[in-house]
């Protein structure tokens, strides 16, 4: 099945154009038109028709992918604007000031996607078999899982979403019925009550789609349902359901995207972690191989002489001044040295080389200034060679899901379950049967009234480390001194902030963070003094109180 996505996209508006009756195909995907219109006697019944949905809502989603990356991190801690080059728009996102005018922040592009996913569902005929298979469940599954993913996506950039789950027939304004309003902690359950009886069906794969295994461009219900109980505080079914998907994916957390120094001498350098964004993916958003084609535009945001994004400065100081375990033989500490190599690696030499931020390439940028810091995570995944104009090369693919998340998302719930060494080994040691038998690492308590989702005793655990190793160093497991949770600490805690630590170098800049601190923030009884909190580290402690109240506000 190897086709261009431009292809595959253009045959699944036939799903919606062959339906429309009052509107043009044009005017479907005209996202400033609210008329939306339907044959009403259509109905899906056959398998072609229901990947061609599936395939026409993925399509959607491209429209919006930006900006939930933008809503995700410009709203937290990690990246910031430009006042000079950066639009009102951006600079209005970073402030918390926007409003439904902002190119960024209108609603109508998501309501489209919901709309569309409500006529599919209301007219996919899953009684449909073959054999002793409903063979329309999985795309029915996953066009479910796709409507709740929008709406959750929504409720933690809006705040609230008008809930409807019958399809409009006339105009999109009609979403904006204040009697169907949720606000995010009424909306959750609703979403989790819809997803569980759809969790075991079986995985969309339409084979090879324009160079990509298509299998990535499917949301598991399993993650989203993991995400919504983790942040309803539903701790224990929100590790089993991560545990699950890592069984049933085999997800590992291996050493293989890890960077990390060659040698004591810091002459060179294993750069490996910068290809986990584009290859170590569960779930990404992607863009079609025609440059003429719609692809996000965040390379151009951050990668420029003139960048509107650029990565916050407590950010990439912290980054900078982390301790780095340095392990040459795999049997102990080597050296210490200072960097998180998933930010930036400064050679002996003094050279600097960008992974997720650092200095502009002159032969790519003449004009850039050379001590200025710049997000590179999306420069260094771009299409092609370093030799090409930047202009001609393209980011095709987001990520949405990566295994690293999983792990990340799991010890975030078994940390309030009640097994916090257990969660600070999956950032230190790496679950494996060793890690849980050694009680220096992973207290014997824990281990003893091990539930379910705590055993990683399976052999496909070996290979196992830290996540915190893929930048601090491999030999981090060994440290007895710095890496660890203080005696005196409140444990849930200082775990929880150290994973809120973890998830920042390794995901950064990948549309999670504000969502991240949203969801631990949710655990804690002052919500959301916590966001306001780490959020004020971008924008300076005066403005705690300030952004107490937006986040209060915008959360209500």
């Amino acid at each position: 099945m190897m086709k261009t996505i431009t292809n595959i996209l253009r045959s699944c508006l036939v799903c919606c154009c062959i339906t429309a009756t009052l509107a043009s195909c044009s005017d479907m995907m005209d996202i400033d038109n609210d008329r939306v219109a339907y044959d009403e006697q259509h109905r899906i019944d056959n398998p072609n028709d229901s990947i061609y949905s599936v395939m026409g809502i993925l399509a959607q989603l491209q429209q919006v992918a930006d900006r939930v990356v933008l809503m995700g991190e410009l709203r937290a801690d990690l990246m910031t604007v430009d006042p000079q080059y950066a639009s009102t728009d951006l600079q209005d996102i970073e402030s918390l000031s926007y409003t439904n005018d902002n190119v960024y922040a209108r609603d109508i592009d998501f309501y489209a996607i919901i709309n569309n996913c409500n006529y599919i569902l209301q007219r996919m005929d899953t009684s449909l078999v073959e054999g002793q298979t409903k063979v329309m469940m999985p795309e029915y599954a996953q066009v479910k899982t796709l409507r709740a993913y929008t709406y959750w996506q929504m409720a933690q950039i809006f705040g609230q979403v008008s809930y409807f789950t019958e399809p409009l027939l006339s105009s999109m304004s009609s979403y904006h019925d204040d009697r169907q309003t949720l606000g995010i902690d009424a909306l959750a359950p609703l979403l989790i009550a819809d997803l569980e009886p759809l969790v075991d069906e079986r995985p969309l794969d339409y084979g090879s789609v324009d160079g990509w295994n298509s299998s990535e461009f499917f949301l598991p219900t399993r993650m989203l349902l993991g995400d919504l109980y983790l942040y309803s505080n539903r701790y224990e079914e929100a590790a089993q359901a991560y545990y699950d998907l890592i069984q049933q994916r085999r997800l590992t957390v291996s050493s293989g995207y890890a960077n990390t120094w060659m040698t004591v001498a810091r002459t060179s350098l294993n750069a490996n972690n910068q290809q986990a964004f584009r290859n170590e993916v569960i779930t990404r958003q992607v863009f079609d191989s025609d440059l003429r084609s719609l692809h996000s535009q965040l390379g151009k945001l951050t990668y420029s002489d003139e960048p509107s994004l650029l990565p916050a400065a407590h950010f990439t100081s912290w980054m900078q001044q982390r301790t780095h375990f340095h392990t040459d033989n795999g049997q102990g500490i080597s050296r210490y040295f200072t960097g998180d190599l998933r930010g930036l690696a400064e050679m002996s030499t003094g050279k600097q080389v960008a992974q997720a931020f650092g200095p502009a390439d002159a032969e790519q940028i003449p004009g850039a200034t050379s001590s200025r810091l710049l997000i590179t995570k999306y420069f260094n995944n771009l299409e092609g060679s370093t030799t090409d104009q930047l202009s001609q090369r393209t980011l095709r693919s987001l990520p949405l899901v990566r295994p690293t998340t999983v792990y990340l998302r799991y010890a975030e719930a078994i940390n309030r379950a009640g097994f916090p060494t257990a969660a600070f080994a999956v950032l230190k040691y790496g679950l494996s049967n060793q890690t849980l038998g050694d009680t220096l690492r992973v207290d014997s308590n824990e281990v003893k009234r091990m539930p379910r989702y705590l055993d990683f005793r399976a052999s496909q655990f070996d290979g196992n480390v830290g996540t915190s190793a893929r930048g601090i160093g491999l030999g981090v497991r060994w440290d007895k001194e710095q890496y660890v949770i203080p005696a005196d600490a409140d444990t849930v805690d200082f775990v929880e902030r150290a994973i809120l630590d973890e998830l920042a170098a390794e995901s950064c800049f990948e549309g999670n963070r504000f969502f991240d601190l949203l969801c631990a923030s949710h655990h804690r009884q002052d919500h959301p003094a916590l966001m306001a909190e780490l959020t004020a580290r971008k924008q300076g402690d005066a403005r705690r109180g300030e952004l107490l109240q937006r986040f209060t506000q915008l959360l209500k």
